[in-house]
């Protein structure tokens, strides 16, 4: 059941409040203060995970950033591990009389080290080069244009989202990526258009449309500068390649 009136701050401010979906799961650092208000009913499942244990898990006894969560406050995860384990949990401590400690201990200590292994912005993970993005502002973006794929999005909306102005965005993005914000789009776009030319007899002005390209002219001229050759000639190629299989 997805929930809509949810709210969430850190360090006194609005970070998140986007819908709550079931089987989401939240990683909050509470050192951040969070608080959340959630209008409608709502169950949970809260693992409270000591610093010094994901760092123990890590072999990071000293190292300050073990413990540290490498997400943006308020981005969750459909992770179906985290999902399953909590599940598990959740059916041992409904059965009391079937409670049985040491396997509850081990699930414990398997969520932990699942955090320090995948979420946990520890020493060990890569080191984020000076002028990129960092990972989670690099999700986000691409996430974000995904989801307007067809009508666009402005610049300003993603370094809003990612707290830097215009130009870091776009410099941070290109410099992580190798193209700017606006071309891996149109690339996404192209992705889409093509799997519309082998999946449907759609006009390519319909796909075009589909695509989210201004006309077909535009399509057109953006698809031949990244394969070399137009639409037109694209989904003949592909045609004659499938004749020539069922031959």
């Amino acid at each position: 059941m997805q929930q809509t009136a949810h709210e969430l701050w850190c360090d006194g401010r609005s970070v998140c409040s986007t819908a709550y979906e079931a089987g989401t799961t939240y990683l909050l650092d509470l050192r951040r203060d969070p608080f959340i208000y959630i209008g409608d009913p709502l169950h949970s499942l809260y693992f409270y995970m000591p610093r010094s244990a994901i760092g123990e898990v890590n072999g990071e006894f000293d190292d300050p950033s073990a413990g540290d969560i490498a997400l943006q406050p308020g981005e969750c995860v459909k992770d179906s591990t985290i999902l399953c384990i909590g599940q598990t949990l959740l059916t041992i401590l409904r059965n009391p009389q079937g409670f049985h400690q040491p396997l509850v201990d081990h699930l414990l200590q398997g969520v932990c080290a699942y955090f320090a292994s995948n979420y946990a912005g520890s020493s060990s993970t890569s080191t984020i080069v000076k002028g990129t993005l960092a990972p989670w502002q690099q999700r986000l973006v691409m996430q974000m244009m995904r989801d307007r794929l067809f009508e666009g999005i402005s610049i300003s909306e993603l370094a809003e989202a990612c707290g830097l102005s215009a130009g870091a965005l776009v410099r941070g993005f290109k410099r992580s990526t190798g193209v700017s914000p606006h071309q891996w789009l149109l690339n996404r776009r192209i992705d889409l258009a093509i799997e519309l030319m082998s999946s449907t007899d759609a006009s390519l002005a319909q796909i075009a449309f589909n695509a989210g390209f201004s006309d077909q002219s535009h399509f057109s001229r953006v698809f031949a500068q990244k394969s070399g050759v137009t639409p037109g000639v694209w989904r003949k190629s592909q045609a004659s390649s499938r004749r020539a299989e069922s031959a």
